[in-house]
């Protein structure tokens, strides 16, 4: 009976930790976010990409150069971004890479995950690798 108690505990246990890992989408409202990384290439050093989620059912941020806003949607681990609206700065092309890698990024997101207790957001499309790397702003 012991074993079967402690085989039902961890069980629990881990069920509760991979929820946890995953995140929900009313995890992510309220929260800005600062690329780390952009599909494995890094992000140039003081180019700011950012993504907040300000609003319910939206999103906003900087891209590199531009500020972009739109439609997102999410649903358990589930993200997907709609047709995003930028402005249309020009910027050197160092940071006009960055953004367009970025904004392509989040045009084949399918699923996030929070991971370092909620500080770090993972997106990824249909690969293993996440194509996006975020870690927490902390608002005052």
């Amino acid at each position: 009976m012991r074993r079967i108690i402690t085989v039902i505990l961890s069980a629990t246990i881990l069920a509760a930790a991979a929820a946890t890992a995953q995140g929900s989408g009313t995890d992510l409202l309220g929260t800005a976010w600062l690329a780390e990384d952009i599909d494995g290439r890094g992000v140039v050093d003081r180019a700011r990409s950012t993504m907040d989620f300000t609003k319910a059912g939206q999103v906003s941020g900087l891209a590199a150069c531009n500020r972009y806003f739109g439609p997102v949607s999410l649903s358990g681990d589930a993200i997907t971004f709609g047709n995003l609206a930028a402005t249309r700065m020009m910027c050197p092309d160092t940071l006009m890479d960055q953004e367009q890698r970025f904004l392509q990024a989040l045009s084949i997101s399918k699923r996030f995950e929070l991971t370092h207790e909620g500080q770090i957001l993972l997106i990824y499309a249909d690969a293993s690798e996440p194509v996006l790397r975020f870690s927490k702003i902390i608002k005052n």
